[in-house]
């Protein structure tokens, strides 16, 4: 992670879906599983509302800029340079990957 913010791309799939299911923003957040056999931290992406985007951004989410709106990273979550998003379809449930942010790094 640089100084400068990191440039946000989007694949042509989420483009399309966002712009046809009128979403502006994506929060990426830190989602944890903890227990006796397993210590587990992975990114969990969802599409928000312009309201639920301005509740992040009071609890200190780092604002992306991206072409179509803003990506609202978690606070402590590490980002590179470069941050692509993209969607796929599993079984008509669709899900925002990401590439270029993660929960942490050894």
């Amino acid at each position: 992670m640089s100084g400068h913010p990191p440039r946000v791309t989007y694949a042509p799939k989420l483009t399309a879906y966002m712009r046809k299911k009128r979403w502006r923003h994506i929060a990426v957040e830190h989602a944890s599983a903890c227990g006796c056999c397993v210590d587990l931290s992975e990114v969990a992406t969802r599409f928000v509302d312009d309201a639920t985007a301005d509740k992040l951004r009071a609890k200190g989410c780092v604002e992306l800029h991206g072409e179509l709106g803003s990506v609202l990273v978690a606070r402590g979550m590490e980002y590179d340079d470069e941050v692509e998003l993209g969607l796929r379809s599993f079984f008509g449930a669709k899900d925002i990957t990401v590439h270029g942010i993660r929960s942490w790094s050894l």
